[in-house]
């Protein structure tokens, strides 16, 4: 299979579908919001494509030769969706919003699965109601404890809360919840992170390594 994970720069979710030999493209600009990822994830199957996501996007990949997708998975950046922190009150873009409804249009046109996530946010009203909740500690099953920490206050087993929103089609299935056994009953990023760094940011906007695992699984079962 061809995965393609768009507005990502960390490449942990298409990490385990690399492992299991699936060829995956994570596209994101690395002058973007979030800048070039500190410690993302290489493997031989993980392609890192560094490119703005815009209107001609499909057509730069035809002229780059990236073969079409057979499921499609998004990170719009949420600056300017989220209810988690102050960024919302000065909301002026639903720029998001047009980028899932994009992903959307992309795997559409290739019969692909597709998932975009953000937290809860505005995009819910903006755009539609989210298909599933989840929180990262929910899926902390799937992890062992001892997995690398990005940072010391980062609890392991994904142990956080973070209400995260999944838009989804194409047959994309949402995995059962598998909860670990840490839940601090916080979102780590907002509680010990501070500033407006792009490290901070890249934190605050990684995807749960659980939840990547749990959707692999679910999916690949799928097939």
């Amino acid at each position: 299979m061809v995965i393609w994970s768009l507005f990502d720069g960390s490449g942990i979710m298409g990490l385990p579908w690399a492992e299991y030999g699936h060829t995956v493209y994570c596209f994101n600009s690395s002058s973007g919001n979030h800048g070039e990822y500190v410690g993302r994830k290489e493997h031989p199957c993980v392609h890192h494509v560094d490119m703005w996501i815009d209107g001609d996007f499909m057509a730069k990949c035809e002229r780059m030769g990236i073969p079409t997708p057979d499921f499609v998975f998004a990170f719009p950046d949420c600056t300017e969706l989220a209810v988690s922190g102050a960024k919302h009150v000065s909301h002026t873009s639903l720029v998001s919003v047009d980028n899932a409804k994009m992903v959307q249009e992309i795997a559409e046109s290739f019969g692909a699965r597709w998932m975009v996530e953000n937290p809860v946010g505005k995009m819910s009203t903006a755009w539609r109601k989210p298909d599933y909740y989840f929180d990262p500690h929910e899926y902390g099953g799937h992890m062992h404890g001892n997995e690398e920490t990005f940072h010391p206050k980062m609890p392991a087993y994904d142990g956080y809360t973070k209400k995260t929103c999944i838009w989804a089609g194409g047959g994309f299935v949402m995995p059962q919840k598998n909860p670990g056994p840490v839940n601090i009953g916080m979102f780590w990023g907002w509680r010990w992170l501070g500033g407006n760094s792009t490290r901070t940011k890249q934190l605050r906007s990684l995807t749960p390594r659980g939840f990547a695992r749990a959707v692999f699984l679910a999916n690949q079962e799928a097939v």
